[in-house]
C-alpha cells in the first residue's frame, strides 16, 4: 500500500493554491482512478431529497433511478403527456491537503431525456447522460536526488463514459410497475503526464488514451399499497448487471518546448503502444421504501450497493483502491395544496440527507461522503404541468489527515421538465 499511497499523493498534491474552471464535475483527484467517478443517476428533484426515488415518483419529472416508474409520466388530469427533461449539475469544491488548498468549479449537462406514452399502461423513454466523469488536474514539484535542480510534474486527466439509455416501463396490474433499461456506453478517457526541469524549456509528455464501448442492462420494479384514503406505502428496487467495456489503449510520447508563448510540439508524437483492452462496470442494486400522501407528502429512504470487488479494473491502481461501496439516502417532499389557486401552493419543497461509503480505500481508510440537500420545484405558470427544479447540496468527503485529502463542496442541481399534452382532440365551440 505504500506505493499506492505515494501515487495517490502525487496525484492530489499541488504546490500552490489555485482556482480552476472545469467542464465536468469540478476538479477532484478521486476521478483520476480507473474509468473515473460514477456520475449521479438522479435528477434535481431527486437530489433535493438526498438522492431518493427508487420507490416513488410523480408525473412532473422523469424518474432516472428506477425504469419501472417512467410509466407514471403517462397521464396528468386525464391527458397523455410527452415529457422532455434537461438537467445540469455543477460542483464548487474546496480541496485541502495538509496546509495546501485548491478550489475548483465545474458544471456539466446531466441528462437529456424524452418520455412518452404508447398505451395506457406502457411508456417509453430515451436519454443521454454521463455514466462516469474524469476531471483532475494537479502539479507536483520535487528536487532531483543529488542536485538542487527541481523537476515539475503535471497530471491532466479528462473525459469519461457517456450513456445512451432506452427504457420500456409497464404497469401490468394496479399498483405494480416494472421496467427494463438497455444502455449503450461509450467514451474516451485521457490521462496525460507532463514533466520538465525548471531550468529547461524542454517538456516531455506521455499521453494515454482509452477509447471504450459496451452495453449494459438495468431492471426495476415498484409496488404501491393503499394504507388509507390519504396514505400509501411504496417499495421499489433496481439491479444493474455488471458488464464489459472494451476498446483500445493508445500510448504516445511527445516533446514540446516553451519559449514563453506556450508549449509547442518540436518532435512529432511517437506511438509507444496500441493494444486491445477491456474493463468492467460494476453491478449495482438499490432498494427503497416510502410513505406517501399523493401530491402532498413523501417520506423516503433508499439503500444502495455498488459491487466493485471481483471485477476487472482499468489499471493496477484502481484495482487496489476500488472496493464495494454502499450508500443510504433519506428525503422529504411537501406540496402545500395541489387544489389551491395560489401559485406557491403548487411548489414542491424538498430536503434530504445522503451518506456513502465511497469505493475508495486509501491508507487503509475508507473515504466517507456526507451531505445535506434542499430545494424546490416551481411550475412554469399557474396550473402549468412543466416545472423548473432547483436544488443545493452541501457536503464533505474524506479527511485532511493520514495522508488523505478533504473535499468540502456545494453541488447545484437544476432541471427543466417540460410536459406537453399528446393527442388532445381540439374542441370547436
Amino acid at each position: 500500500m505504500s506505493k499506492v499511497s505515494s501515487v495517490f499523493i502525487s496525484l492530489i498534491f499541488t504546490i500552490y493554491s489555485s482556482v480552476c474552471l472545469a467542464q465536468g464535475q469540478g476538479n477532484t483527484p478521486y476521478s483520476a482512478f480507473g474509468i473515473g467517478e460514477l456520475a449521479d443517476e438522479t435528477v434535481a428533484s431527486q437530489d433535493m431529497m438526498g438522492g431518493t426515488g427508487v420507490s416513488f415518483g410523480n408525473s412532473f419529472y422523469v424518474n432516472q433511478l428506477n425504469p419501472a416508474l417512467v410509466v407514471k409520466n403517462r397521464m396528468i388530469g386525464g391527458f397523455k403527456y410527452v415529457a422532455f427533461q434537461v438537467g445540469l449539475k455543477g460542483n464548487l469544491r474546496n480541496i485541502s491537503y495538509q496546509d495546501k488548498i485548491q478550489q475548483g468549479f465545474g458544471m456539466n449537462l446531466n441528462n437529456l431525456t424524452m418520455a412518452f406514452p404508447l398505451l395506457p399502461k406502457w411508456a417509453m423513454s430515451f436519454s443521454v447522460r454521463p455514466y462516469s466523469i474524469v476531471e483532475h488536474n494537479s502539479v507536483f514539484t520535487k528536487t532531483v536526488v543529488g542536485s538542487t535542480e527541481k523537476v515539475t510534474y503535471q497530471y491532466n486527466n479528462s473525459g469519461g463514459i457517456s450513456r445512451f439509455s432506452y427504457i420500456n416501463s409497464f404497469q401490468p396490474f394496479k399498483g405494480l410497475f416494472v421496467g427494463i433499461e438497455g444502455n449503450y456506453n461509450f467514451g474516451t478517457i485521457y490521462k496525460d503526464t507532463t514533466s520538465y526541469l525548471n531550468s529547461s524549456a524542454t517538456i516531455n509528455r506521455y499521453t494515454s488514451r482509452y477509447s471504450l464501448t459496451g452495453k449494459s442492462v438495468k431492471a426495476g420494479i415498484a409496488y404501491q399499497q393503499k394504507l388509507s384514503k390519504k396514505w400509501q406505502l411504496n417499495v421499489g428496487g433496481t439491479y444493474e448487471i455488471s458488464s464489459t467495456l472494451s476498446g483500445k489503449h493508445l500510448r504516445h510520447y511527445s516533446v514540446l518546448a516553451d519559449a514563453g508563448n506556450g508549449p509547442t510540439i518540436i518532435q512529432a508524437p511517437d506511438t509507444l503502444s496500441l493494444r486491445d483492452i477491456s474493463t468492467a462496470i460494476p453491478a449495482k442494486y438499490k432498494v427503497g421504501v416510502s410513505l406517501e400522501s399523493p401530491f402532498h407528502w413523501v417520506f423516503a429512504v433508499d439503500y444502495g450497493v455498488t459491487q466493485w470487488d471481483g471485477i476487472k479494473k482499468l489499471d493496477v491502481i484502481s484495482s487496489q483502491l476500488l472496493h464495494n461501496a454502499q450508500e443510504i439516502n433519506a428525503g422529504i417532499e411537501w406540496l402545500p395544496n395541489s387544489n389551491s389557486t395560489k401559485y406557491f401552493n403548487q411548489v414542491f419543497y424538498r430536503v434530504g440527507f445522503h451518506q456513502a461509503e465511497t469505493p475508495y480505500v486509501i491508507n487503509k481508510t475508507r473515504i466517507m461522503d456526507r451531505s445535506f440537500s434542499f430545494g424546490m420545484s416551481v411550475p412554469m405558470g399557474f396550473r402549468n404541468p412543466s416545472y423548473v427544479d432547483l436544488g443545493l447540496s452541501i457536503g464533505q468527503r474524506g479527511v485532511n489527515s493520514n495522508g488523505l485529502i478533504q473535499e468540502n463542496y456545494f453541488k447545484v442541481s437544476a432541471s427543466f421538465s417540460l410536459l406537453s399534452a399528446w393527442f388532445i382532440k381540439p374542441i370547436i365551440d
